[in-house]
Formats: structure tokens, C-alpha cells, sequence
């Protein structure tokens, strides 16, 4: 009976091992036109989860006896793993911690629906150092910006549709450009950010579309593309993706516009989950403009995310 049991259990763990590796893999390999494709949009930002739970069930199996089959589902996971890593390194860089430090900039999504704390995301800001920041879903700090024009002069958006928002104790370089499609509806901002020694960092905030909307989110990926291919010099594109880095539609955006996500990103979603979180908020790279320091921001002020606080440096 003991060892019909311990053959059951063996092979349930060993299952679960088998759908982990494939939680890990398959939908970050499926297109965007298929019936399951909202699904797998939804799954590819857990592929780091789901590949440690195949590797953990994998030494559970050789635990309870079955080493052999154990060893040989752990070599596979450990295999598609490092295929998994390889692909993230191609497209992230290391902090770059002894750089000099050239601007400061937070980005937060402060949930539409919090404004109640408005004052108290206010004051975190402002005593977060900051030169420059950038709030998603700003609604809720419609009554704060007042507040926040003391020690950010400067602010972009929130004139009709008040969602992302920049607010910067630097100056702009000249009016917007006008590349940003009408349809982000807010949802995008550019900024040219001149640093006071003759350098200017571009930054684009955004919110992104849920990736499992599928075609509005692969056509305003599409056009976040075209904004930056016309931008040269030092960018810094910061957002709410609701994706990780390693998400299907991130890694197109990388690739195809030569941003370079975080080596080790920080997990931002959900709230409270720690490095079992999944990074959904980023901020990416390009031109020159290098994180020296990411660290999570805003624990405790209702948000249903973390924000980033970034560090950044310009190369010469």
C-alpha cells in the first residue's frame, strides 16, 4: 500500500513538474493570433515562477525515490532555464553602480482609485529626492499637483485626460513634439529633460494596454516603436507595462527599438509579494542612459503596484 501510494504521489509531482516547464516555456512561444493567445499574454511574465516550481518538483521527486527521472526532469528545466536566461541577458544590462548619477526619476502608478492618499503619495515623493517623476493613473492626484508645482515647477499632462503626468524641478527643452499618437489618450508622455550641463534625456512615460487585448496592444506597442526610432541620444522609457521584460510584446519592443531592460528587475505586482512578484512596471534604456541604481517606491500608499525609483547616468 506504502509504495502504491509513493508511486502515485511520484508521478502527480512528477505531472506538475511537466506542466511547470511548460508553464515556463510554451506561451512565451505562441503568437498573438491564435485562440489560446490572451492566455499565454497573460502566463509569459511567470515563466521565471513557473521554471523554479518545475525545477523544486523535480528534487522533490528525487527525494521521495524516483532520482533517476527526477534528475533527468530537472536537467530539462535547468536546460530551458538557461535558454530563458540567455534571452533576458541579450536584452538587459547591468546597473551600472560607478557611474556618476546625472538626474533622478520616479515613476508610480497611483491607482486611479486612491485618491484618498493622495497627500500622502505627495509628501513620498517629494521626499523621495527626485528630479524628475512621472504618475500613472494621476486622477487620483489631481487635487495634489498643486502640492507637488511647489517642488516641480515643470509638469506635462493632465490638461484633458489627466492618466500619466511628468512633473520635473528640471526644465523641458521646448513644447512637446506632438509625435504621440492621439490615440494613447494620455496613456503616453514625452519629455525632453535638460539636465543643466548641456545634456538632454529624453523620457517617455507610459500606462500600456493589458498585452491580452491582443491587437490594440500590439499597435500601440507597434507605435511606442516608431516615437522612439525618430529620437536619438540618451532615452529612458518608464511604464506600467503589465508585462515583464521577458513578456512576448516587451521583448519585441526591446528588440525592435534597442531598449535594454534591468538585469535584475524589480518585482512591482502584485503589492506585499516580494521577489514572488512579477515586474510589471519598468524602466528601459537606450542611447547612452544607464540605471546605476532601481529600487522599489511607495509600500503602503494604497497603490495596487510598487513604483520605481531610478538612479540614471549618461554616457559620453
Amino acid at each position: 500500500m506504502m509504495n502504491t501510494f509513493r508511486q502515485r504521489l511520484i508521478g502527480a509531482v512528477l505531472c506538475l513538474a511537466a506542466l511547470s516547464l511548460a508553464g515556463g516555456v510554451v506561451p512565451g512561444m505562441i503568437g498573438d493570433t491564435l485562440p489560446v493567445s490572451a492566455l499565454a499574454r497573460i502566463l509569459d511574465s511567470l515563466a521565471p515562477q513557473f521554471l523554479l516550481a518545475g525545477l523544486l518538483l523535480s528534487i522533490v521527486a528525487g527525494v521521495l525515490g524516483a532520482w533517476r527521472i527526477g534528475l533527468v526532469t530537472g536537467l530539462v528545466v535547468a536546460g530551458f532555464a538557461g535558454w530563458f536566461m540567455l534571452g533576458h541577458l541579450q536584452r538587459s544590462l547591468p546597473l551600472q553602480r560607478d557611474a556618476q548619477v546625472a538626474v533622478r526619476v520616479l515613476f508610480f502608478n497611483t491607482l486611479i482609485t486612491n485618491e484618498a492618499n493622495a497627500g500622502r503619495i505627495a509628501k513620498a515623493v517629494e521626499d523621495s529626492g527626485a528630479d524628475v517623476v512621472a504618475l500613472a493613473e494621476s486622477e487620483a492626484m489631481r487635487k495634489a499637483l498643486p502640492e507637488l508645482r511647489r517642488t516641480y515647477p515643470n509638469m506635462l499632462g493632465c490638461d484633458r485626460a489627466c492618466n500619466v503626468v511628468i512633473l520635473s524641478k528640471l526644465p523641458f527643452s521646448g513644447e512637446p513634439s506632438g509625435r504621440v499618437p492621439a490615440q494613447w489618450d494620455g496613456r503616453l508622455r514625452e519629455a525632453q529633460v535638460e539636465l543643466g550641463d548641456g545634456r538632454v534625456l529624453t523620457l517617455a512615460a507610459l500606462q500600456a494596454l493589458k498585452p491580452w487585448t491582443l491587437e490594440p496592444a500590439i499597435r500601440t506597442t507597434e507605435q511606442v516603436q516608431d516615437l522612439l526610432h525618430d529620437i536619438a541620444g540618451p532615452v529612458l522609457v518608464a511604464g506600467d507595462f503589465n508585462a515583464a521584460p521577458w513578456g512576448r510584446m516587451n521583448r519585441a519592443l526591446l528588440d525592435e527599438s534597442g531598449l535594454r531592460a534591468a538585469r535584475v528587475p524589480v518585482p512591482t505586482w502584485p503589492v506585499g509579494s516580494g521577489w514572488a512578484g512579477v515586474p510589471i512596471d519598468n524602466m528601459f534604456v537606450r542611447g547612452g542612459a544607464r540605471l546605476v541604481s532601481l529600487k522599489p517606491f511607495g509600500a503602503g500608499l494604497g497603490s495596487n503596484h510598487l513604483g520605481l525609483l531610478a538612479e540614471v547616468a549618461l554616457g559620453g
